[in-house]
């Protein structure tokens, strides 16, 4: 093996594991702290249910299954999740030690961008069908007093059955 294949090959071993193994990671464990993280971006208050009432992890773990989703989304913000793991998120952590946590990190260009992506889908959890995994019971759509338009997806991202 020449020393550019065997640098190339480097490349791609380390780009697919970061990736794929989430920086040494457990699938589960990422997901469970983005959990936290939503929790605490989008909290339960008198009038909204909070991130996970309407399941806004579950929501992204299916869309980001779907071809159409942008993987580089969920790279991003599983990047983030371990940027925020690394400087010493717990799902422990109290609710005002959380909130140093994420104005520390919303100072930073990355943070801000993170935060503002997870939201995103957060709120897309809180507002789509309840057909892509989110809006539980439409718990959204009643807190907002939305009925939806007609006709509703019968199946997940316009696929016939």
């Amino acid at each position: 093996m020449n020393r550019r294949l065997f640098l190339g090959l480097g490349v791609v071993v380390s780009s697919a594991s970061a990736f794929f193994g989430f920086f040494g990671s457990k699938p589960e464990d990422r997901w469970r702290l983005l959990q936290s993280m939503q929790n605490h971006l989008f909290p339960k208050s008198d009038r909204f249910p909070d991130a996970e009432t309407v399941a806004s992890t579950r929501f992204l773990k299916m869309v980001s299954r779907d071809d159409s989703f942008e993987k580089d989304d969920l790279h991003f913000i599983f990047e983030g999740v371990e940027a925020l793991r690394k400087r010493g998120w717990k799902t422990t952590l109290s609710d005002r030690e959380k909130e140093q946590f994420m104005k520390a990190f919303s100072q930073t260009a990355f943070g801000e961008n993170w935060i503002s992506l997870v939201l995103n889908y957060t709120f897309e959890a809180l507002l789509g069908d309840p057909i892509y995994g989110g809006n539980v019971h439409e718990k959204g759509w009643k807190s907002l007093h939305h009925h939806p338009g007609k006709p509703r997806p019968k199946v997940p991202f316009g696929r016939l059955s």
